[in-house]
């Protein structure tokens, strides 16, 4: 007796199993295949082999990217996230310098708004009174904000000598100012009250009322009608309070009570305490100065009780070359 194999054992068994179905031939042709390899084209149905279906699942692959690069832009590659970044700088740049359209696209975006204006350097004026001003408000915009023009408003303050403005991004802006320092008052001819004098020589500001007024007082000085011999007054002017804000105890700052300027541009100093008169005269401003100052020191020593100082008329520094006239009264 000759052994079969498992296959043929498995196909004589399926085709006594046909045979006793009614001899289906259909179902023959859908089971053999699998294991005798037979091709039955004659079907109309084939199936797909593994090389087949790779080929195809490529293909439908490919025509993803194609559609995907569509809504890209036409391109098969992702758009990198540094471009887009690139192009956001490029277009901020465009807001910032561009005085036209590119301010205008950004001008209106609520978030360069200016949401904090810090001011710094304020004494005498206030951020308030600044803020008003120069014209800044809450409702400008970062981009669009002129700093020069508003440095420029800010430097005509009569209080600011020096202004800088800056952005700090995203929403603040800040204000550093310097103001004025004054050295002196000076009573001009035809106004009520004085104008502060400042350590440059300017007339920046009118005193008004509860300022500080603890300061020298020059008159005169409308007098001189040329304009050069005026500065160079000033200048002697402001030599001479520079070397007194030494505060030395014969001549201090505060004891200098007016500066008079003679029609003849002479210098007349007077004192708080005693109202004689120390003819100045024409420059050498330190010299003289320092020989006052050394002249005061011998006027306010006692002499059998009493004080020299008091009984002094006036005083000539520009008597004669390096020597000093103390004039005293005839009470003294």
């Amino acid at each position: 007796m000759v052994r079969q194999t498992l296959s043929e054992k498995v196909i004589s068994l399926l085709k006594s199993m046909v045979r006793q179905s009614g001899g289906d031939q259909k179902a023959c042709l859908k089971l053999t295949p699998r294991y005798s390899g037979t091709d039955h084209s004659s079907t109309g149905v084939r199936k797909k082999s593994l090389r087949e279906k790779w080929q195809a699942r490529k293909a439908g692959t490919k025509q993803k990217q194609k559609l995907g690069s569509l809504h890209r832009g036409g391109s098969g590659q992702r758009i990198p996230l540094r471009f887009l970044l690139i192009a956001g700088l490029l277009l901020l740049g465009c807001g910032l310098v561009l005085p036209g359209w590119g301010r205008h696209l950004l001008g209106d975006l609520q978030y360069f708004r200016i949401h904090d204006i810090e001011f710094s350097g304020c004494v005498v004026t206030s951020d308030r009174d600044l803020k008003k001003f120069s014209g800044i408000s809450y409702e400008m915009n970062m981009l669009t904000i002129d700093a020069a023009a508003v440095k420029s408003r800010l430097q005509q303050h009569p209080w600011v000598e020096y202004a800088n403005v800056r952005r700090i991004w995203p929403d603040r802006l800040e204000v550093s100012i310097q103001e004025h320092r004054p050295l002196a008052l000076v009573a001009i001819d035809g106004e009520k009250g004085f104008r502060y004098l400042s350590r440059k020589g300017e007339n920046f500001a009118v005193v008004a009322p509860g300022q500080d007024i603890d300061f020298p007082v020059i008159t005169g000085i409308d007098g001189i009608t040329s304009g050069s011999e005026r500065e160079k007054i000033i200048s002697e002017i402001l030599s001479f309070l520079k070397l007194a804000r030494m505060n030395n105890p014969n001549l201090p700052a505060q004891n200098v009570s007016e500066i008079h300027c003679t029609p003849e541009g002479e210098l007349v100093i007077f004192l708080v305490k005693h109202p004689f008169p120390i003819y100045f005269g024409k420059g050498d401003i330190k010299r003289k100065y320092y020989q006052l100052r050394k002249v005061l020191g011998i006027l306010y020593r006692k002499k059998k009780g009493k004080v020299l100082i008091e009984s002094v008329a006036y005083i000539r520094m520009d008597y004669q070359e390096n020597k000093v006239l103390v004039a005293k009264s005839l009470a003294g």
